[in-house]
């Protein structure tokens, strides 16, 4: 066969972090009662059901549901209650055990305890006593020290005054000729700053005349300078205005040749007759024609025949001559082959060249883009069917890339195949006599296990999806060009893929793969057929003398929490390798649509644009003539206020010179003065005295500072010896008796997560049985409303005549005057039996719950179908996370409500689209039908006096408004 797909949709549950080290297993008793099993019938005429009769039957049926739901709950925290009571039991009993063998051991070490306790305090005792001792002698030797240091202080001090009284009349005669060094100085310094004011103030005035003359010159300068510029900008301006000749480039559009693909496709009446043969879940034969949403989409299933030899009507439109002709955006039709008008590269007997591939990779991933783009802008509704539940409903799809690192997968798999001599028929899977790491998905899983671990932790609470799948198909030529090998391939896709779309509720497997939104990547390889592969019966290679190949398409890529945002974020990352056919698209795409430049001439009269251009460069000399004469006055004020600048900053040098003469002088008289008084041996008492108390005192702070570190060290020694010895005591009694708090803490814990799991069950409990309340008070609100509005109509209808209430007849009670509507519904307590359908749950103690995985519906193959679990649980952290087991049926529901069993094939091993079988499972829809039961003579009379009559009739009156029970089931 032609086609054949792997729906490898691997939901993979990369929940990172979410590490679940325990569960609760649950066990659940569930009855099922559905209100459409059993059934009454009345006959009550329209006007015998009131409104207080049934609001009476409302509250009767709310309050008997209540108390059921309160029974319920009652059960519930009864069970919870006794599991809770149960396991603390069992929890106590545990924990005084062990307290009991803990007390025995405490008992039996009490001795070895005692000693242990008695040496650790003894050494504590003599560390302590030996740091105390140091610690003192420290302190002693401080206070010794400032003794020694104040008795010297005073004798120092004692010596100063002795000295002091000698010398008074030498200080006197010094201190009187630094006075007169001082007048002498004050005198010099005024005379010095009178003469640098003078030559300052004669500086300026010459300074200033200097300017003008400048300034009056370069004015002059200026206006001759503006004046030419002037003329020359009126003669350039005249010589713009005139019209002159230019040279021209037009730009000439050339379309290439594309060819059209053909629809309205004829084949001879053996073809037809034979019916059409996909991959369609549904169909174990021929597709009819008219199950096709599109009926020109089954025409494209003849693209399955070899070069499309069975198309009798050939359009010339439909037939490229050159691989540059090959259309790009795969519209739904098939194209015809030539080999007369075929002008593309041959191709050798030893098969494709690698540049040759490259060129089918290109026109393969434009047209896979193509289909999928197509299908969402105008057939939405296949596209929504198949991303339902991923989060992209109209959520347009990001183009699939084909780079190097898709390439190398590609060329793995080709090699793998090729290796373990996999067919045409066979998929690269396990199945198909290859080992697990040779497989599809085993080479992509190693390509990608970086990026998924990548994901994993950046999306950390989120689960990542990953979408894997391969569809499969074969090449084959009759004439051995690369042309004739492109429109093979185009036609086949043409069939594998718009060929499986019959209808919303009927996809086939290959269309699902593609149009899947979470694949952002496709690696697409060649694999080269051998002689003993095409000559096997339902090959579907029709012409062996030239190389035919199985193509293969693994699809690639992440979905991101069902998240189309953050999942076309990841898709548009830099993270898929280089593109490696963008050449080749280009070269295609440039043969059909590209602009050629030819060259013209015409006359052109210039627009006040063009003259504006052409005076531009003699306005801007203008203007640069105007700003150089401002520039030019601008540098001379500028000079002129920098040679002012210069004079006063002379000025304040000078100024500046004599005080730094005056401040010399009077430092040369102190310094004269302080020698002379030095040489005396002269003091200043009370400063000397000062000086030697602050030594003192800077000696005795210096002290306090080290005693308190000495203070610090000694009590961190003897902290760190108690720390140290009761450290190894501790360790000795941990040794003796060992503690049992991280087992008591274990136990407490476990009992506390059955608590926790019954809370949960009970109130899951308790919002189904609100939900049931608010659905059952809800219909009958429905029912009081209608009621309430057809006696306001009757009310209209009502006439007083004198004392006398006279009541019209309607138009509605006119025409059904006599009539008995029969109605069928629910009794009480069958009503009520089915909206508290319930359950209570029993709690078991805590328990590892085992990872497993969903086998999903396996794609009825026209080839081979092979479905790997559809939930792959990627590990995080090298730890799995626990889920509970679901079995591998999987449900489908039709659009009625009723539940429809899909069953998956597990037959590998399909066969073409000519005379050979397939294995295909066909889904049949079963929907059960409720009979009422036989009305008879008693349910046909009404007893006014029973209310329970008086709820059926109430009800009855209720189904001729159009209000009914839902006779839909329930499923849980």
């Amino acid at each position: 066969m032609r086609n054949s797909n792997t729906n490898n949709w691997r939901s993979t549950a990369l929940i990172a972090g979410a590490i679940l080290t325990a569960g609760v297993v649950t066990t659940t008793s569930t009855t099922d009662v559905h209100a459409d099993n059993s059934q009454n019938n009345a006959q009550v005429s329209n006007g015998q059901v009131t409104y207080d009769q049934v609001r009476a039957t409302a509250d009767q049926q709310l309050a008997q549901l209540q108390s059921a739901n309160d029974s319920k709950e009652a059960q519930q925290a009864t069970a919870n209650e006794q599991s809770n009571a149960a396991d603390l039991a069992q929890t106590n009993a545990q924990i005084d055990q062990l307290k009991a063998s803990h007390a025995a051991l405490e008992q039996e070490q009490a001795g070895a305890i005692a000693q242990a306790q008695v040496s650790t305090a003894a050494s504590i005792e003599a560390q302590t006593s030996a740091a105390n001792a140091e610690y003192q002698q420290q302190i002693n030797a401080q206070q010794q020290n400032e003794a020694t240091q104040r008795a010297a202080n005073d004798q120092q001090y004692a010596q100063a005054v002795s000295q002091a009284a000698e010398n008074q009349q030498a200080v006197a005669d010094i201190n009187a000729q630094y006075q007169q060094a001082l007048s002498d100085a004050a005198n010099t310094q005024t005379s010095q700053a009178q003469a640098a004011a003078n030559n300052y103030n004669s500086a300026v005035a010459k300074e200033n005349d200097t300017y003008q003359g400048k300034l009056s010159a370069q004015k002059a300068t200026n206006a001759e300078n503006i004046k030419n510029a002037e003329a020359s900008l009126a003669s350039v301006t005249a010589n713009a205005n005139k019209p002159y000749e230019v040279a021209t480039t037009n730009d000439v559009a050339v379309t290439g040749r594309v060819a059209k693909p053909q629809t309205d496709v004829k084949v001879p009446a053996y073809v037809t007759k034979y019916g059409i043969h996909l991959e369609v879940r549904g169909y174990n034969g021929a597709i009819p024609v008219s199950d096709y949403t599109y009926p020109e989409f089954a025409n494209t299933y003849y693209g399955e025949y070899p070069d499309s030899a069975v198309i009798t009507n050939k359009a010339a439109e439909s037939t490229p001559h050159d691989i540059s002709e090959m259309p790009l955006d795969f519209q739904p039709g098939l194209l015809s082959y030539d080999a007369k008008n075929d002008h593309s590269e041959k191709v050798s007997a030893d098969g494709l060249t690698a540049d040759q591939v490259q060129v089918l990779r290109a026109l393969a991933l434009s047209w896979e883009n193509g289909f999928r783009n197509n299908v969402f802008k105008n057939y939405r509704e296949f596209y929504n069917v198949v991303n339902k539940n991923d989060g992209f409903v109209n959520v347009a799809p990001v183009d699939l890339v084909s780079t190097d690192f898709t390439d190398n997968i590609a060329n793995q798999v080709v090699a793998n195949r090729t290796k373990y001599n996999v067919d045409n028929n066979s998929h690269t899977v396990k199945d198909s006599g290859m080992p697990t790491e040779a497989t599809y998905s085993s080479i992509i899983n190693n390509a990608t296990q970086n990026l998924q671990k990548s994901l994993t932790s950046e999306f950390n609470g989120k689960t990542v999806y990953t979408d894997v799948n391969e569809n499969l198909t074969t090449m084959q030529a009759g004439t051995p060009t690369l042309l004739n090998y492109a429109i093979n391939l185009y036609n086949s896709m043409q069939g594998m893929y718009y060929g499986e779309l019959v209808n919303p509720t009927h996809i086939g497997g290959h269309a699902v793969n593609l149009l899947r939104a979470g694949v952002r990547t496709v690696g697409i390889g060649f694999q080269k057929l051998t002689d003993e592969m095409t000559a096997k019966n339902g090959s579907g290679v029709s012409d062996r003398k030239n190389p035919s190949y199985a193509v293969t398409f693994d699809h690639i890529g992440f979905n991101i929490n069902h998240d189309a945002n953050l999942t076309k974020e990841v898709q548009n990352r830099n993270v898929w390798g280089t593109s490696s056919v963008d050449a080749q698209l280009n070269t295609i795409k440039t043969a059909q649509y590209h602009v050629n430049k030819v060259p013209g001439t015409k006359m052109v009269t210039p627009t006040a644009t063009d003259v504006q251009k052409a005076t531009a460069s003699e306005q801007q000399k203008l203007a640069d003539v105007k700003a150089q004469a401002q520039q030019s006055l601008d540098a001379l004020a500028s000079s002129h206020q920098a040679n002012l600048n210069k004079l006063e900053q002379q000025y304040n040098d000078a100024k500046a010179q004599v005080k730094a003469n005056y401040d010399a002088a009077v430092t040369k008289a102190a310094s004269v003065r302080d020698a002379a008084l030095k040489a005396t041996g002269a003091v200043d008492l009370q400063a000397y005295k000062a000086q030697l108390d602050s030594a003192y005192q800077n000696l005795v702070k210096a002290d306090q500072v080290a005693a308190q570190k000495l203070a610090a060290d000694r009590d961190a020694k003897i902290a760190n010896i108690k720390k140290t010895e009761n450290a190894k005591l501790d360790a000795k009694i941990n040794e003796l008796v060992p503690s049992i708090d991280p087992q008591i803490k274990q136990l407490q814990d476990q009992h506390q997560a059955v608590i926790a799991h019954g809370d949960a069950v009970l109130a899951e409990l308790k919002a189904e049985n609100k939900a049931a309340y608010n659905k059952l008070a809800e219909q009958f609100n429905v029912q009081l409303a209608a009621i309430q509005q057809r006696e306001d109509a009757k009310r209209a209808n009502e006439v007083r005549l004198a004392n006398n209430t006279v009541v019209l007849p309607s138009a509605v009670e006119a025409a059904n005057d006599g009539n008995v509507d029969t109605v069928a519904f629910p009794t009480a307590s069958n009503l009520l039996q089915a909206e508290t359908t319930g359950r209570v749950q029993t709690v078991s103690a805590p328990s590892i719950v085992k990872t497993a995985t969903q086998t999903p519906i396996a794609v009825a193959p026209v080839v081979t179908t092979v479905n790997h679990a559809a939930e792959n649980t990627v590990k995080s952290n090298e730890s799995s996370a626990p889920v509970v087991t679901q079995t591998a049926a999987v449900a489908a529901t039709t659009n009625n409500g009723t539940q429809t069993s899909v069953a998956s094939t597990a037959d590998n091993k399909a066969t073409k689209a000519d005379n050979s079988e397939k294995s295909v499972v066909k889904a049949d829809t079963v929907a059960k039908k409720q009979t009422p039961a036989k009305k008879s003579e008693s349910s046909q009379k009404v007893d006014q006096s029973s209310m329970s009559i008086v709820a059926l009739a109430a009800t009855a009156l209720l189904g001729t408004l159009g209000i009914t029970y839902s006779s839909k089931k329930r499923h849980n």
